[in-house]
């Protein structure tokens, strides 16, 4: 241990140190023969409070073999350790990725079948874990396939027997509604509850033939044979016959501005308007309007009633098949396939068709279509005139409240 001479600015910066921190301190500080470390402490007062004292000790002690002893341990790391490391890693990264293969091909079949192909397999290889996990994954591939291919088959068959009950029923039907209509001219001359009893079954069977024409609908939706027969029309024109061909102008106002042509199939349009406006005729409020205007490159149609409203859970069912928003009314004068028609109607011609809570009171549904719905055949310039679905005078043939002419009949 010795004092040096001369400290310089470090011996004075230790000196400051310790008047600050009241205690020993040590410096590592370059000397002419390599690094040194300097310690100072200070000389404390005997006594209870230890005061320093004025006087401060510095030591000095070399470095170099501490040094020597690091550098030493960095050029053995650098030459030994860092190559082993490398030499363990190779064959880390072989046993990983032996690894994680069969999880990103795992990964990959599943994207696959969340995708659709279900007919997606993994080979099983190897054994362990791994190769028992990728046989379940290919277990649980073929009950999901069977369980498809067997929905589908249940679904097949259910559409195939409405679309078979529907078209067994209609000649059947057609001969009684033309029975029924007979003998409903001639009630007058029957007693009142014989009148009475042929007015309802002359009703109700209108209704099953109805019923049984949306079947048929639905059916030919369900197996993509719904095609379009489309004109070019003034869609405002297409609304006022809709409205006129059914008796609802005095109860159902407009706002239908000229000029707009819309290439469509008039019957689909028809039907699908009829069912929006007769609704809200019997379960909306009074007054009824039929508003047309452009939108996004199309055209929308907004029906809008004044009655009281539906609940948004309703609204969120609204076009589902045979769903009734009061389902108090187990009877009633629609099938519940009405809405349902409607919306693939519209989808048909590349348009939308949603239901919301008008902004006082009431129910709002839009129809928006493209002005030129995709990919359509054939297209023709009648101005609806002759069209489908209508008489030569543009009006649609039948009178009734929703129009169920189909392709077959025309």
């Amino acid at each position: 241990m010795r004092t040096p001479c001369a400290p310089g600015a470090v011996t004075a910066a230790l000196r400051s140190a310790v008047l600050r921190r009241n205690g020993a301190v040590a410096q590592r500080v370059a000397g002419a023969d390599g690094p040194r470390l300097v310690i100072g402490m200070p000389i404390l007062h005997a006594g209870q409070d230890d005061t320093p004292t004025r006087i401060v000790v510095y030591a000095e002690m070399s470095l170099r073999g501490e040094q020597a002893d690091i550098r030493a341990l960095v050029t053995a790391a650098r030459y030994g350790a860092i190559p082993a490391v490398g030499l363990a890693l190779v064959p880390a990264l072989i046993a990983a990725a032996h690894v994680l293969r069969p999880v990103r091909r795992l990964r990959a079949g599943a994207h696959r079948i969340a995708e659709g192909a279900l007919d997606t397999r993994i080979p099983v290889r190897g054994t362990g874990e791994l190769a028992d996990l990728t046989a379940t994954f290919n277990t649980m591939a073929d009950t999901i396939e069977r369980d498809a291919a067997e929905r589908r088959r249940l679904e097949a068959g259910a559409r195939r027997f409405a679309a078979d009950v529907s078209h067994e029923l209609r000649t059947p039907l057609a001969a009684m509604v033309a029975v029924t209509e007979v003998l409903d001219e001639d009630t007058a001359h029957l007693g009142p509850d014989t009148a009475e009893a042929l007015r309802l079954v002359a009703e109700e069977t209108r209704k099953l033939a109805r019923m049984v024409e949306d079947l048929m609908e639905i059916s030919r939706f369900d197996a993509g044979a719904a095609i379009l027969h489309t004109d070019e029309v003034d869609i405002a024109g297409a609304v006022c016959r809709t409205l006129r061909a059914r008796g609802w102008t005095d109860r159902v106002e407009t706002e239908l501005p000229d000029g707009i042509r819309v290439v469509l199939d008039p019957r689909r349009f028809d039907v699908a308007l009829a069912n929006l406006v007769g609704n809200a005729l019997r379960h909306g409020g009074s007054p009824v309007r039929v508003v047309l205007r452009r939108a996004d490159g199309g055209v929308a149609i907004d029906v809008v009633d004044h009655g009281p409203g539906l609940d948004p859970a309703v609204l969120a069912r609204i076009f589902d098949r045979f769903y009734k928003a009061d389902s108090a009314r187990t009877r009633s004068e629609g099938s519940g396939l009405g809405l349902a028609i409607a919306r693939e109607n519209i989808h048909l011609h590349g348009g939308t068709l949603r239901a919301a809570g008008a902004a006082d009171q009431g129910t709002v549904f839009t129809i928006e279509l493209p002005l030129v719905p995709p990919a359509v055949p054939g297209r023709r310039h009648l101005d609806g005139i002759g069209a489908p679905g209508t008489d030569p005078d543009g009006e649609p043939e039948s009178p009734g409240e929703v129009g169920h002419r189909r392709e077959e009949d025309q």
